[in-house]
């Protein structure tokens, strides 16, 4: 039942923390403050969409000095 919908994948602070290298802490820390990647709240979770951390990944990447 598909559909032919394709969602995007969704990641967890966890799953940002373990990827970057950082501790959760900090990974809240940034979304509290509006920093670090994009996110969204889905009721009380804060979720990440895979394909938007990619890409402030490689914005990052660029601008880091």
């Amino acid at each position: 039942m598909n559909d032919g919908i394709t969602f995007p994948r969704l990641l967890t602070a966890k799953n940002i923390a373990e990827i970057l290298c950082v501790p959760v802490s900090t990974v809240h820390h940034w979304a509290g403050r509006g920093e670090g990647p994009p996110s969204f709240k889905v009721g009380k979770h804060r979720r990440y969409d895979a394909a938007a951390v990619l890409r402030w990944i490689e914005q990052t990447k660029g601008t880091a000095a």
